[in-house]
């Protein structure tokens, strides 16, 4: 694995030192949702787990990673236990479980043996699937070996970003490499575990065209590796790299238009690709020149259907001209610079952060 150290150094330099919030007995957020799992489309539960958090932000973080904005190095394992009993009571019947936290749920550290055994005696018969994220360097069958007996069937989520090691190391800091991640979806499945995989849309030193053809790449290198694959657009959080240069006008979010040429083009039978975006139509989100409320709900749509015709038709049927020359503009410029913000300051608009 090779890591840029000095690219790593900074990233840690931009976190608060003070990192305590919230309340330590319960979750950082539940809330419920729609999502695609084994091929049709759930009623889900999501709920983020407080922790000490990801083991990486230890040594570094990733560039667009503010997790550990929620994170409370004094949590103990009887806060955990009291935040699964709080999720244990807030699935209302719902089958569908998906558990995030700052880090790795498969960490043993961030959430003890005991403490994930807890979890799957409390929770394990009161739902049918359990989606749960991980690194790659806790997928080892030793660690992972006993989830599948508690009952629900088991989907881990994966954080690849993309299948480029130069983009996970100089643009992302992910700390991993494709090959880790190939070894261990395979020990997964073979355990039975079904995967999903998380491709990171536009990471800062990319531009728009770069990251479309990215994107597009890793998706037909996974294939064969994955059941699912979801397509995170970037959306910016507080205290991270890509912060730090947004707010310098040095980067902007993907574009709408993008994302959906990226899930039009590599959709194919027997192939799920899904794209939920965090804070679309939104500065810090994925967005167009103009907010396009239809064309976020039809990717959405699509993303929980896959049937791609209605978006496949209000895209041909647009005047994509102007968006077209924007990505070309942006390929022949040194550095991703947000154009539409300095476009409007030049006009003498004032942008608000």
């Amino acid at each position: 694995m090779r890591t840029n150290r000095a690219f790593a150094s900074f990233i840690k330099d931009l976190m608060p030192s003070d990192l305590r919030s919230g309340n330590p007995d319960m979750p950082v957020s539940v809330w419920k949702e729609l999502d695609r799992i084994e091929g049709k489309k759930e009623d889900t539960v999501v709920a983020i787990f407080r922790t000490r958090g990801c083991s990486w932000y230890n040594y570094s973080s990733c560039s667009m990673c503010g997790y550990f904005n929620d994170i409370d190095l004094s949590i103990t394992k009887e806060n955990l236990y009291r935040q699964i009993d709080h999720v244990a009571q807030s699935l209302n019947g719902i089958k569908v479980l998906k558990i995030f936290t700052s880090g790795s749920f498969l960490d043993p550290v961030e959430i003890p043996i005991d403490v994930r055994e807890y979890f799957m005696h409390t929770i394990g018969p009161k739902i049918n699937t359990l989606l749960v994220e991980s690194r790659t360097e806790y997928i080892r069958e030793d660690n992972i070996r006993d989830l599948g007996k508690y009952g629900p069937q088991i989907r881990i989520a994966i954080g690849l970003e993309s299948s480029n090691d130069r983009i996970i190391a100089d643009s992302i800091n992910k700390g991993s490499t494709f090959s880790k991640y190939k070894v261990s979806a395979v020990t997964a499945r073979k355990l039975g575990y079904t995967i999903r995989t998380y491709l990171l849309f536009k990471p800062p030193f990319m531009t728009e065209k770069a990251a479309i053809d990215d994107m597009i790449k890793s998706i037909a290198d996974i294939d064969d590796f994955t059941d699912d694959i979801s397509v995170n657009p970037m959306n910016i959080q507080r205290n991270t790299f890509v912060e730090y240069l947004w707010k310098k006008h040095l980067y902007r979010p993907p574009r709408l238009w993008s994302l959906a040429r990226i899930l039009l083009e590599t959709r194919k039978p027997g192939r799920t690709v899904i794209s939920y975006p965090t804070g679309g139509n939104k500065e810090r989100g994925v967005h167009n020149a103009k907010p396009d409320r239809e064309l976020l709900d039809l990717i959405v749509g699509a993303s929980l259907s896959q049937d791609f015709s209605q978006l496949e038709s209000y895209y041909k049927s647009s005047d994509l001209r102007s968006y077209e020359q924007e990505i070309e503009l942006e390929a022949h410029l040194v550095s991703d610079m947000d154009i539409d913000t300095l476009s409007r300051r030049s006009l003498g608009y004032s942008i608000k952060i």
